[in-house]
């Protein structure tokens, strides 16, 4: 059962620069409708409706703990991708730098194109100078990020694509700052305390290397690909003790029985070193990882 799903009416502010040359022939979408909140038990969805006249796109935010990463999904067939297409390239508007996600497309209930480009960030990783290793991103902060998305007016797809789409979303700050509340709210949610958790001298982490938490032979090869896309991801509520005390499977892309192995193996191999408050105390927490960091290497 959901908690509640609601409505947030914010108005999107539609003046954008003249599009790069690449986009001049994009299709057009503009919002027609609010933006809509949904507030799962293990999920926060924030989805607006936009329109070019003839076809309807939505186009949905998704986080299932606060933090940076987020997930686009987009749902509508007025997006139109080459048959062979392996990527779809994309960027926030109206100067992010250009990005790639796999292509994972599939159908809704009723018949309308799921692209799914995965979990990403707000703002630009930027890429590493020639012959160095990539540098770790920023500390996340809520103002950082609302400040962002106050930059951002749109998305546009002009990679995989037959026609290049820019989604006219307006500044998305007020959009960020109602999914930072609902993750907190989602915190709250799982018997947390979510005002610790905005200030944590330390997070959770695991106390040893996590490949072979999972045998190698629980995931069939041939379901690893049901991996991407931020699904199957795994939630372990681990209390100040560094003990996990549940395991938990958001966005499930595998069947019960495998995730069901998943969490029991976990549950008897798992040990972190449990999450402090700003004062220093341990305290109760959570931990969310890929299945794929807990396979033991390849070979």
């Amino acid at each position: 059962m959901k908690r509640l799903v609601t409505g947030i009416a914010m108005a999107a502010a539609l003046s954008m620069p003249i599009a790069p040359l690449q986009a001049q022939d994009a299709k057009v979408y503009k919002t027609s409708g609010p933006w809509a909140m949904d507030y799962g038990e293990d999920y926060c969805r924030l989805a607006g409706t936009f329109s070019d006249g003839e076809d309807e796109v939505a186009l949905a935010m998704e986080r299932i703990q606060p933090g940076p990463t987020l997930r686009l999904v987009l749902i509508g067939n007025g997006i139109k991708l080459f048959r062979r297409a392996t990527e779809v390239g994309y960027r926030f508007l109206p100067s992010g730098a250009d990005r790639s996600a796999v292509t994972l497309r599939s159908d809704t209930a009723d018949g309308q194109q799921y692209l799914n480009l995965g979990p990403t960030t707000l703002a630009d990783i930027p890429a590493p100078a020639p012959g160095s290793p990539p540098a770790p991103p920023p500390p996340y902060t809520r103002d950082g990020e609302k400040a962002v998305a106050k930059g951002i007016t749109g998305l546009l797809l002009d990679g995989g694509v037959t026609k290049p789409v820019r989604i006219d979303t307006g500044s998305l700050d007020a959009a960020i700052g109602a999914l930072q509340t609902c993750t907190d709210e989602l915190v709250a949610y799982w018997g947390l305390d979510a005002e610790a958790h905005k200030t944590l001298s330390r997070p959770v982490f695991p106390a040893e290397k996590t490949s072979g938490w999972v045998a190698a032979d629980t995931i069939p090869f041939s379901d690893f690909a049901k991996l991407s896309g931020g699904q199957n991801e795994v939630r372990l509520m681990v209390d100040k003790t560094g003990k996990p005390t549940s395991c938990h499977i958001h966005w499930p892309a595998l069947s019960q029985s495998v995730n069901d192995k998943i969490c029991k193996s976990l549950m008897e191999k798992a040990r972190f070193t449990p999450a402090l408050d700003q004062s220093g105390e341990a305290i109760d927490s959570y931990w969310t990882t890929s299945v794929f960091f807990l396979l033991p290497p390849p070979g």
